[in-house]
C-alpha cells in the first residue's frame, strides 16, 4: 500500500495507527524506517536502511555481506517465511523503496510519500491511497478529541473558528490541540482571538500557511529559554537527535535540556520517539530553522554548529577506540566550550552508539564540509571507519572517504590527502573497483614523502593489498618490503608485525617458503608484546598456506581453522571467504569431499555476495569437480521454483535426503529470476531410493487438506503400509516429508526431480510420480523440462503409466492464505 498526500496531512500517523490496530496479524513483528525523502540533507540511501533492517532481524554482524545486492538477498531470505509489517516512511521515489521490498506475500508493506510512486503501483502491484485534508466535520471531531469533548461542546463557535484556522491539516490541529490542553483555564474563544492576530491567514489552496499560523502562535507562547532551544534545534543536521546532542547544540545542561524538550513535546513541537531520542517534523524543522536565521545572530548559529560537530567528532573518536585494539591513531584538539561529548564504557556501548548515530554522523560530516571545517571532515571519516568496515556498510564507507578526500584537497596538506587517498583506494578495492583503487593509492604514494615514514609505510602496504587482489604478488612483495623498511624506523611493534606478515604472505605466494616462515615467526614474536587479533589471524593464515603447500595437511587444517575462528569473531568476511576456500582445497585433497563441499559452498556464497565474481566462478568449478571425484554413483537432483527464492524447498529437500541416508556432495549456486539449483548426492548404503519415492508420493495423495495439516500423521500411517526394512518407520523421515510438502505449497510452481520421486506443483496442486528408468532417460534427454513445472507436468501426464511410473496426485488444491491485508 502506497499512502500519498501533502506534508502534514497525516500519512505517517495513519500508517503507525493502522500498524498498532493490526499488530496481532504480524506475529513476527514490525520493521520501520524513516527514509527522510523530504527531510533536510540527503534522503536515506536504501543500503543504509537495509543494513538497519538486517540488524533488527538479528543478522549476525560477521555474516552480513558488504555488497548491497547481496544484503538485499540476505534480507529477503531472513523474512521469506515471516509474517511482518514493513513501514517505509517518507519515501522520495521508487528507487528508495524497491530494494527494501520483501519479495514475499507473507509480509505487508506500507509506503508513505508526497509523490504518487507510480512505478510501485504499475510494476509491483501496490495499491495507492491518497490522503486529503480533513473536512470541517472531521476536523471538529479530531480537535474535540484533543482538547476534550466537554470543553469543545461548551464553546462550539470557538471550535468552529479554530477548525477554520487549521484549514483541515491534521498536523496543525495536533499542535493547536496540544497548546490548548496546556491552557485549560483560558476560554477557547480567547485562544481563537489570539490566533486572529497571526500574520498569516488561512488559505484553502495552501493549508500549510495555516500550519505556520499555528506554529507562530505556539512559538510565541513558549518561555524565552525554551523558545531559544526550539530555534537552535532547527540546526540539527540528522533525522533525529539525542539528549546530549541537543544539550550541546543549545549550550545548556542535561537537566535544562530535558525540561525544554518536555515542554516542546507537550505542545507537539517535537516528537519524543524513544527514551532521550527526539525528532522534528519536516515542516516544524523548517519553521525552527527560519526562526533561528531571523532571530539569532550569525555568531550564535556558528557556535552552535561548531559545538554539535565537536560533540559527534569527540564521541565518535571515543567509540572508535573502544572498538579498535590499536589506540591513539586520531589526535584531536580541544572541543568547543559548551560541548558535552559522551564517554562510552566498552565496545558494546560503542557499537550501540554507532548503530543509533551513524546516519547523523554522515550528516555531520556533510555539515562540517559545508562550513569549511575540513579537518573535522577527514577526522570523522577515521573515527567512523572501523564501524563501517565491520558492519559491511560499503556504500557509506565509500561516501565517507570521498567526502574526506574532497576536504583533504581543500586543506592541501600532504598527510590528510595521502591518508584519504589510500583509505578510499582500499574501500574501492574491497568493492571491486580495482582500477580506481590502484590509481588512488598511487596518487597517495606520490604525496606520502612529506607526510613521513608512517604514512609512507601505510600507503605501500595498501598498494600491496590492492595488487595482491589483482593477482600481482611480485609487485605486492616489492611494496611490502618497502613498507617494512620504513616501519622499522618508527619503533611501532603493531605496525611492524602487520607488515612482516604482509611480506610473508606475498613471499609465500611466490614460493619463497623459507623467507615467508622467517617473517611469520618474527611477526608472532611481536604479537606476544603487541597483541592484535586481526593481525594474529593473518599470520596464522599465512602459516596455514605454507603448511598446505608443503604437504603438511593436518597442521594446515589446524592453522587455517584457528585463523577462520578469529576472522569470524572479528567479522572480517573478506578474509573468511579466502580461508574457507583454502580449507576446502585441503579437505578435497585428502578425500573428505563432504567437508570440502561445505567449505567451498560457503566460500562461494561469500564471494558472490562480495561481488568477487572471478573467485566465485573458480570456486563453482571446484565444487562441480567434487561430483566427478566422489566415489560411487552420484546422482544429480534439480529444483525449480517460480518465485525468486526456492531456498525453503531446497532446505526441506536436503533435510529429507540426509534423513533417508544420502550424502550431499555439492550444491550449485541457485540461478535467480526463476529459482533453479542442482544438487549432487550419493547413497550411504546399497539400498535404493524407491521406497522413499513411494512414501513421498503416498503422502501427497493422502494430505488431509490444502495446507498439509496432518501430513506428518499421514506419512507415519502410510509408512506402515508402504515401507520395507523399517525405512518408513523413521519419524524424522515422516516429519521431513511434511516439511517438504509445506515448502512446496508456499510456491506458485515447483519442480523437484530425483531418481526416487518427481514432485510437481502447478495450478495450485501438488502431484508426485515414482519414476521409471525410462522416465529418467526422458528427463535427461530433455533438460528444459526441469525448468518448467507446467511442461514437466504435461509431459509426465501424457506418458503411459508403465513408462512414467506411479502418479499420485494430491486430492485438493494446495494453497496458503495470507489474510486480507494491504500489500
Amino acid at each position: 500500500m502506497v499512502v500519498t498526500g501533502m506534508p502534514g496531512v497525516g500519512k505517517t500517523s495513519l500508517a503507525i495507527e493502522w500498524a498498532w490496530r493490526g499488530i496481532g496479524k504480524f506475529p513476527d513483528g514490525v520493521l520501520y524506517v524513516d527514509l527522510r525523502g523530504y527531510s533536510p540533507g540527503q534522503p536515506l540511501p536504501p543500503s543504509t536502511a537495509l543494513r538497519g533492517f538486517l540488524d533488527a532481524l538479528g543478522a549476525v554482524p560477521n555474516q552480513v555481506p558488504e555488497n548491497p545486492d547481496a544484503q538485499s538477498r540476505l534480507y529477503r531470505t531472513l523474512i521469506a517465511d515471516k509474517r511482518m509489517l514493513i513501514i517505509l516512511d517518507d519515501a522520495r521515489d521508487a528507487r528508495q523503496v524497491i530494494p527494501l521490498l520483501p519479495g514475499t506475500a507473507s509480509c505487508t508493506v506500507i509506503v508513505t510519500s508526497r509523490q504518487s510512486l507510480t512505478e510501485l503501483t504499475a510494476v509491483h502491484g501496490a495499491r495507492r491511497l491518497k490522503l486529503d485534508i480533513l473536512g470541517e466535520a472531521e476536523s471538529r471531531i479530531l480537535l474535540a478529541q484533543l482538547v476534550g469533548a466537554d470543553r469543545a461542546a461548551s464553546e462550539p463557535q470557538a471550535i468552529d473558528e479554530l477548525v477554520r484556522t487549521c484549514a483541515g491539516l491534521p498536523l496543525a490541529l495536533r499542535i493547536l490541540g496540544g497548546r490548548v490542553r496546556e491552557r485549560r483555564r483560558l476560554p477557547l474563544a480567547g485562544i481563537a482571538a489570539e490566533l486572529r492576530t497571526a500574520v498569516l491567514e488561512p488559505n484553502e489552496d495552501d493549508p500549510t500557511i495555516s500550519l505556520l499560523s499555528v506554529l507562530s502562535w505556539s512559538y510565541q507562547a513558549l518561555p524565552a529559554d525554551v523558545a531559544r532551544s526550539f530555534r537552535l534545534l532547527g540546526l540539527a543536521p540528522g533525522p533525529d537527535f539525542g539528549l546530549n546532542a541537543a544539550a550541546t547544540l543549545n549550550e545548556r545542561s542535561i537537566d535544562q535540556t530535558r525540561h525544554a524538550l518536555a515542554v516542546l513535546d507537550q505542545t507537539n513541537l517535537v516528537e519524543h520517539r524513544t527514551p532521550d531520542r527526539y525528532a522534528l517534523h519536516d515542516l516544524v524543522r523548517t519553521y525552527a530553522l527560519e526562526l533561528t536565521l531571523s532571530v539569532d545572530g550569525e555568531a550564535v548559529r556558528s557556535d552552535a554548529r561548531d559545538r554539535v560537530i565537536d560533540f559527534y567528532l569527540h564521541t565518535a573518536k571515543d567509540a572508535n577506540q573502544q572498538l579498535s585494539q590499536r589506540k591513539g591513531r586520531l589526535e584531536l584538539g580541544q572541543f568547543a566550550p559548551g560541548t558535552i561529548p559522551l564517554t562510552l564504557a566498552d565496545a558494546i556501548e560503542a557499537l550501540a552508539w554507532f548503530d543509533t548515530e551513524h546516519i547523523c554522523l554522515l550528516a555531520i560530516q556533510r555539515l562540517a564540509s559545508t562550513l569549511g571545517r575540513y579537518s573535522a571532515v577527514w577526522q570523522l571519516a577515521i573515527a567512523m571507519d572501523t564501524y563501517l568496515r565491520r558492519k559491511g556498510s560499503l556504500d557509506d564507507r565509500l561516501t565517507s572517504w570521498r567526502t574526506a578526500l574532497a576536504a583533504a584537497e581543500h586543506l592541501g596538506k600532504a598527510g590528510p590527502l595521502a591518508l584519504a587517498l589510500r583509505q578510499l583506494g582500499d574501500a574501492c578495492s574491497r568493492s571491486g573497483q580495482h582500477a580506481e583503487a590502484l590509481d588512488l593509492a598511487q596518487r597517495g604514494l606520490e604525496l606520502s614523502e612529506p607526510a613521513g615514514a608512517a604514512e609512507q609505510a601505510e600507503v605501500h602496504r595498501t598498494l600491496a593489498m590492492i595488487l595482491e587482489r589483482q593477482g600481482d604478488s611480485g609487485r605486492a612483495l616489492d611494496h611490502a618490503l618497502q613498507a617494512l623498511d620504513r616501519v622499522r624506523t618508527l619503533g611501532d611493534g603493531f605496525a611492524e608485525a602487520e607488515v612482516l606478515n604482509s611480506v610473508a604472505r606475498y613471499a609465500a605466494r611466490l614460493g619463497h617458503f623459507g623467507q615467508a616462515r622467517d617473517h611469520c615467526r618474527a611477526a608472532q614474536e611481536l604479537h606476544r608484546y603487541h597483541p592484535d587479533r586481526a593481525e594474529e589471524a593473518d599470520t596464522l593464515d599465512t602459516l596455514g598456506y605454507l603448511a598446505h603447500h608443503s604437504g603438511e595437511y593436518p597442521q594446515a587444517l589446524t592453522l587455517y581453522g584457528d585463523a577462520l575462528q578469529l576472522r569470524r569473531d572479528l567479522g572480517d568476511l573478506y578474509q573468511v571467504a579466502d580461508t574457507l576456500r583454502n580449507l576446502g582445497e585441503i579437505h578435497a585433497g585428502v578425500g573428505d569431499y563432504q567437508t570440502a563441499h561445505l567449505r567451498w559452498t560457503e566460500a562461494r556464497e561469500l564471494f558472490t555476495e562480495q561481488g568477487r565474481t572471478e573467485e566465485a566462478e573458480d570456486t563453482r568449478h571446484q565444487v562441480e569437480a567434487l561430483y566427478h571425484a566422489a566415489p560411487g554413483d552420484a546422482e544429480e537432483i534439480t529444483i525449480h521454483t517460480s518465485g525468486d527464492d526456492g531456498q525453503p524447498v531446497r532446505d526441506a529437500l536436503v533435510e529429507l535426503l540426509e534423513v533417508a541416508g544420502f550424502d550431499i556432495i555439492s550444491l550449485d549456486v541457485p540461478q535467480h529470476g526463476s529459482w533453479f539449483q542442482r544438487l549432487f548426492v550419493t547413497k550411504k548404503d546399497s539400498q535404493g531410493g524407491e521406497e522413499l519415492g513411494r512414501l513421498v508420493a503416498a503422502a501427497v495423495a493422502n494430505q488431509l487438506d490444502g495446507t498439509v495439516n496432518g501430513a506428518v500423521v499421514q506419512a507415519r500411517n502410510i509408512s506402515l503400509n508402504h515401507s520395507t526394512a523399517g525405512v518408513g518407520h523413521n519419524e524424522q523421515e515422516a516429519n521431513a516429508i511434511a516439511r517438504l510438502l509445506e515448502a512446496c505449497q508456499a510456491q506458485d510452481e515447483v519442480a523437484v526431480c530425483t531418481s526416487s520421486f518427481v514432485l510437481v506443483k502447478v495450478d495450485g496442486r501438488i502431484t508426485c510420480w515414482v519414476p521409471t528408468a525410462e522416465t529418467m532417460r526422458i528427463l535427461r534427454a530433455n533438460p528444459q523440462l526441469l525448468h518448467s513445472p507446467k511442461e514437466l507436468f504435461d509431459t509426465l501426464s501424457r506418458l503411459p503409466e508403465s513408462t512414467a511410473g506411479d502418479q499420485l496426485p494430491g486430492d485438493r488444491p494446495s494453497t496458503t492464505a495470507h489474510g486480507d491485508l494491504p500489500a
